[in-house]
């Protein structure tokens, strides 16, 4: 299997179960009120760091890690099991980005930490959870949410106090087998090492035994920094260790070599060539002494120690561990990033006109709460009315030109559009000529009963005088009297 130091994953957390939709049904109640309980929580994903890996070759052969879904609820207000959480296992030193935003969302530097990389979706709730005095038999329930999902980048920094710098075959790994635990394999080929080896340094000190983490760094050549061998896959390796090994054979022209390794370093982070380091001449059995002597003091001008060694023939190996612990600083304390705190994105509420002359109402908020809900059940409905009010959509679509009838799109709901104060208007004025044509008739009424007074009185006067009725005289009133009509009509509110 090869090593991985770089992967890539998605997270996917746990569906909430839905909530239900249930009504107490028992022999001696037959219509018992609702019931129906919670949907559990969806499961979480996490990251835990362990001490037993060294690379992410675990989680390389799938690209998807999803965590349980929860239960749907029950009734007699049963809640669903909620699903269970999926911890993922990573070596220390492991850095998780966020692949969308760019981000570094983690660091695991010590063993046993977590870090939560994709929540679960909360459960929905149960029709018992919707009654209500005026909403006494609610027949609908909420869906669960969607857990979150992330696509996340992995990337491995080795732990190590130590780091052995050099070019292939300088006597890296023999050098690591000699003074440590580790066992790693040895050839006399370069690029016999592949990836990162840790081994484990100790010896007894005043106040007890000490020990300390030898990492050895494979694959620099010169342009490594350019991805040039596999320097650029491994350098990143470097970044933690507190105290730098270079490892130089003394048959190699050991001068150019250490000035093109830093040059390498300092590519790709210039701030190593600031960090304590030491100078392993190797291979010394294979020399002689004027050539060492003449290797060393050319060495000395870089200001670091020279410590002669020879890993196969064991030569030196009591002088180099003691410069290890003598040069190797304090253990700084792990620079934690503080908790991620979630950022709350305003996603306004927003109305768009589509193509096909359907209103598209847009808003995350929004559309969570449409998506937990059966656009098609007529109480849910009725209940998402109040959330459209809250967050003003219906202010919005009439603002926008919507009117009665029009479609309305909010996520994968769709909605028939009623302009609520269009229809009070239309009420409001219906009363209005209602109100107005009944005066009107009132109106009309009380001409006539005084035209027929005036009829009468004319009667009376002509037997009184001996004149007959004059028509032209009627008329006249008639005229007068619908003129004033017309006119106390348009005076009217």
């Amino acid at each position: 299997m090869p090593f991985r130091d770089v992967i890539e994953i998605t997270a996917q957390g746990g569906r909430g179960g839905d909530g239900a939709m249930s009504f107490l049904r028992l022999k001696y109640i037959p219509k018992g009120g609702p019931d129906g309980g919670h949907g559990g929580h969806g499961g979480t994903v996490w990251l835990e760091a362990v001490d037993a890996l060294n690379s992410l070759d675990a989680l390389g052969h799938r690209r998807t890690y999803k965590a349980p879904s929860g239960n749907p609820g029950e009734g007699r207000e049963k809640a669903g099991l909620a699903g269970g959480d999926l911890t993922l296992s990573v070596p220390v030193g492991t850095r998780v980005f966020d692949l969308d935003t760019g981000e570094q969302i983690g660091d695991l530097v010590e063993v046993g930490e977590r870090l939560q990389v994709a929540a679960g979706g909360q459960g929905g709730r149960g029709n018992a959870s919707f009654a209500s005095s005026r909403r006494q038999a609610p027949r609908f329930s909420e869906a669960g949410s969607r857990g979150e999902q992330r696509r996340l980048r992995l990337e491995l920094q080795t732990i190590g106090d130590v780091g052995l710098v050099g070019y292939p075959n300088a006597g890296k790994s023999s050098l690591l087998a000699a003074v440590s635990n580790a066992r790693p394999r040895v050839a006399d080929y370069p690029f016999t090492t592949l990836h990162p080896q840790l081994g484990v340094v100790e010896r007894e000190g005043e106040g007890g035994a000490e020990r300390l983490t030898m990492a050895d760094i494979p694959g620099i050549i010169e342009d490594a920094h350019k991805g040039r061998g596999l320097g650029l896959d491994f350098l990143r390796h470097i970044a933690r260790t507190r105290l730098l090994v270079y490892v130089l054979d003394v048959a190699d022209d050991p001068v150019a070599t250490l000035d093109a390794l830093r040059v390498e370093l300092e590519a790709y982070d210039a701030d190593l060539l600031e960090r304590p380091a030491l100078v392993a001449l190797n291979k010394v059995d294979l020399a002689d002494a004027d050539e060492l002597a003449a290797a060393e003091a050319e060495l000395t001008g870089f200001g670091m120690p020279v410590v002669r060694v020879s890993a196969t023939a064991g030569t030196g190996l009591d002088d180099l561990v003691p410069a290890l612990f003598a040069l190797l600083p304090p253990r700084p304390e792990p620079i934690r990033a503080p908790a991620e705190e979630r950022r709350v994105v305003v996603d306004p509420v927003r109305v768009e006109r589509d193509t096909d002359g359907a209103w598209v109402v847009r808003g995350r908020e929004l559309e969570a709460v449409v998506e937990r809900f059966d656009a098609g059940n007529r109480d849910a409905v009725a209940y998402l009315q109040h959330h459209f009010a809250a967050l003003g959509v219906n202010k919005l679509l009439k603002r926008a030109g919507a009117e009665t009838g029009d479609d309305v799109r909010i996520g994968d709901a769709a909605f028939e559009y009623f302009d609520e104060d269009a229809g009070d208007d239309e009420a409001r004025e219906h009363l209005r000529t209602d109100a107005a044509d009944q005066r009107a008739a009132e109106r009309r009424y009380l001409a006539q009963q005084r035209r027929s007074e005036g009829a009468g009185d004319a009667d009376e006067r002509a037997d009184v005088e001996g004149e007959p009725d004059e028509e032209p005289a009627d008329e006249g009133l008639d005229e007068g009297l619908e003129g004033g009509d017309v006119t106390e009509e348009r005076s009217s509110p």
